[in-house]
């Protein structure tokens, strides 16, 4: 079921050819709900790792116990979404070991997502989507060093979330049972 979504939605999600693009699905971990990421990465000519996230689907049918209610979208959950992300990047081209001494031999990371994002039901897929609004350009950037210790991502903030482009949107906190149609700041 994931794989024809993504395939039909992804084929225009990677801002251009340098990029692979991937999925990972993963619970969340306080509603219970299943979901799959859509996201992008390319290993810049300088070392540096870039990421882009395109977009969330949520199935309507759940093979587990999930509270829509509790799927609450904000910035807890976009620092969820980069983590899952990572984990699964990690898996796919490993990150670096963290140096000795406190120091980092680590990949300098920028992450980014559409600046404004809408979540709308999606009948024909059977889920719920957050999506860019295209009417609103824009990124928000994340940058940040990445580097593994013991088995576990260490990520340090370098700066940000950032807002780039033009325009602006709202901020909205919203769950899926209650779901706003207008767009929203991903950068909340």
């Amino acid at each position: 079921m994931f794989a024809s979504i993504n395939e039909s939605y992804g084929q225009t999600c990677c801002p251009n050819g340098l990029y692979t693009q991937e999925t990972v699905t993963s619970i969340h971990p306080i509603s219970g709900c299943l979901f799959t990421i859509t996201y992008c990465y390319y290993d810049a000519p300088g070392g540096d790792r870039k990421l882009f996230i395109c977009g969330v689907f949520i199935p309507y049918t759940q093979p587990f116990g999930c509270d829509f209610e509790l799927f609450e979208i904000n910035a807890g959950f976009w620092a969820l979404v980069e983590n899952f992300v990572l984990e699964d990047l990690h898996g796919k081209a490993p990150f670096d070991p963290c140096g000795e001494g406190g120091g980092q031999t680590n990949l300098i990371v920028e992450s980014s997502k559409a600046k404004c994002l809408k979540a709308i039901p999606d009948p024909s897929e059977a889920g719920y989507r957050i999506l860019p609004c295209n009417e609103e350009p824009g990124l928000c950037v994340s940058i940040y060093s990445v580097c593994v210790e013991n088995g576990i991502l260490v990520k340090n903030y370098i700066s940000g979330p950032t807002l780039t482009g033009n325009g602006s949107c709202g901020v909205y906190d919203m769950d899926l049972d209650h779901i706003d149609p207008r767009c929203f700041n991903s950068c909340q």
